[in-house]
C-alpha cells in the first residue's frame, strides 16, 4: 500500500520533489491552499501547508521536524505589484488578489496596515475591473519577477513589493510560507518515512538544488543563473530565527 502527500507544483518545491516521494508514498499535485482542505478530509496524509492555514489544522496535524519554506528578506515568488510605492498605498485603491494561498493575502494585510494604517484598507477588485495593485505567487510572480527586474514595469505595474523583504524590514525576522506536517492519526509507516526522507534532505539539500535548476529554467523560460539565484534564497531547513518570525506572524 502506498499513501497519498502533496507536492506543491511551484518551483520552490523542486528540490524536494527531485528527491522523488518518501518510501511507500506518492505525490499528489496541491496547491497551497487546497492541501488545507485535503488534510482535513484526509485525501492526503502529509503537505507543505502554508502557515497561514495552520489554524483551521489545529488538532488534525503535527510538525516534521524544522522543514518548510521561508526566506530570510526576499523571497522573489510573493511579490506584490502596483501603480504607487508600498508606502502611498491607501484609501479606495483596488486591489487584486490571488486564491492560491493561505498565507500571502494575511501577509499583505499585516504589511499594509503596520504601514499605512488598518483603517486604510484597499478594497478588493471585481472581475474586469482595473486594479491598483496584483498579489502574485509562485511561479507567476517568478516570472513577473524577472520581467520587471529586467525593465521596470509588468502587466502596467512600476512598483512591486517582495512580501518577505517587507515582512524583514518591519520586525528584523524571517518568513516562514509553509510547513511540512503530517495527520495525527498517520500511519507510522508514514510518519518514519516522511521524517527519514526529510532528514536526508537536508544532508543533500545543495545538490538537490543544482540538479533542480535545468528542469525548472526549462519549464519556465528562464536563465539558470536566475533560478539557481530563486532556488537557493528559499529555505527549506529551518533555523530558530525562521521559528520566531513563524511565531510572530501566527501571533
Amino acid at each position: 500500500m502506498t499513501y497519498p502527500i502533496s507536492m506543491i507544483p511551484y518551483a520552490n518545491m523542486a528540490p524536494y520533489a527531485a528527491q522523488g516521494p518518501p518510501a511507500d508514498c506518492y505525490f499528489v499535485n496541491c496547491t497551497p491552499r487546497n492541501s488545507i482542505a485535503a488534510l482535513k478530509e484526509a485525501t492526503l496524509w502529509a503537505a507543505a501547508v502554508p502557515v497561514g492555514g495552520l489554524r483551521a489544522l489545529e488538532g488534525h496535524v503535527m510538525p516534521i521536524g524544522r522543514y518548510g519554506i521561508a526566506a530570510c528578506r526576499e523571497v522573489m515568488s510573493v511579490l506584490f505589484f502596483m501603480d504607487r510605492p508600498f508606502e502611498a498605498f491607501r484609501g479606495s485603491l483596488r486591489i487584486r488578489l490571488t486564491d492560491e494561498s493561505a498565507s500571502s493575502v494575511r501577509l499583505l494585510y499585516l504589511l499594509l496596515g503596520y504601514a499605512n494604517g488598518f483603517d486604510q484598507m484597499p478594497i478588493l477588485a471585481q472581475p474586469g475591473e482595473t486594479a491598483n495593485g496584483e498579489v502574485v505567487i509562485g511561479d507567476t510572480a517568478l516570472l513577473w519577477h524577472h520581467e520587471w527586474e529586467r525593465t521596470g514595469n509588468v502587466k502596467g505595474f512600476k512598483y512591486m513589493t517582495d512580501l518577505a523583504s517587507q515582512w524583514h524590514h518591519h520586525c528584523q525576522l524571517p518568513f516562514v510560507f509553509a510547513r511540512w506536517v503530517v495527520r495525527n492519526d498517520a500511519p507510522d509507516r508514514v510518519r518514519h518515512s516522511l521524517s527519514a526522507w526529510l532528514d536526508d534532505f537536508r544532508r543533500r539539500e545543495t545538490e538537490l538544488i543544482t540538479r533542480s535548476v535545468p528542469g525548472v529554467a526549462a519549464h519556465l523560460k528562464l536563465p539558470h543563473d536566475y533560478v539557481h539565484r530563486y532556488l537557493t534564497v528559499i529555505r527549506r531547513c529551518l533555523t530558530s530565527e525562521d521559528l520566531e518570525g513563524q511565531k510572530r506572524f501566527q501571533e
